[in-house]
């Protein structure tokens, strides 16, 4: 197999494994279904990932690395630092509301019992959240509190009110988004 090949049947496995887990959830999404719904043999996917866990292991950094880069898109680094949350809170918003999948299986992992919020980043541009989060601790802008309470205060609120939008539950309008964002603001600022 080709190289692009080979990278074309990888990436084909991991959208197969991310829209069926954002359909069926991870306990019915065995490895011979996700196969099938990729167009390969169960022996290519252990070609690739050494098993189901080291599967969703490689597409949750995907996704994460994705949903960072709608988050910090490049208009927001030019935005002042006061003015930069509700931006990167709305931007988490809008990459969720429009990407039903990724915020499904991204809901579903990061409320599983052996989830935990790593310090670590999974890419440059959540590196760049955590680094935020830290200047403005620095300048005394907001509470210290764990980063995974500062997470699920602002951007863990961001996502599951967008997967209320994309299921209609939750209709909102651009004044609605930044108010909202304002509130997820109030909550963990000094």
């Amino acid at each position: 197999m080709q190289k692009s090949e080979k990278g074309e049947k990888r990436a084909a496995i991991l959208q197969a494994a991310l829209e069926l887990i954002g359909e069926q959830g991870f306990q019915n999404t065995p490895m011979s279904l996700i196969a099938k719904r990729a167009g390969a043999s169960a022996g290519i996917i252990y070609h690739y990932f050494a098993s189901k866990d080291d599967l969703i292991q490689a597409l949750y950094r995907q996704v994460k690395s994705d949903l960072s880069r709608a988050i910090f898109a490049a208009d927001v680094q030019q935005i002042p630092l006061a003015e930069r949350f509700p931006a990167l809170w709305i931007n988490m918003f809008r990459y969720c509301a429009t990407h039903p999948h990724e915020t499904a299986f991204l809901a579903q992992y990061e409320t599983s019992p052996t989830w935990e919020l790593h310090e670590e980043p999974t890419s440059d541009e959540e590196a760049a959240y955590y680094r935020l989060m830290e200047e403005y601790k620095a300048q005394g802008l907001i509470k210290d509190l764990p980063l995974a309470a500062l997470y699920e205060l602002t951007l863990g609120i961001a996502l599951k009110l967008a997967r209320q939008a994309f299921t209609g539950v939750l209709t909102v309008n651009d004044a609605t988004l930044t108010r909202i964002a304002e509130a997820c603001w109030d909550a963990i600022a000094r």
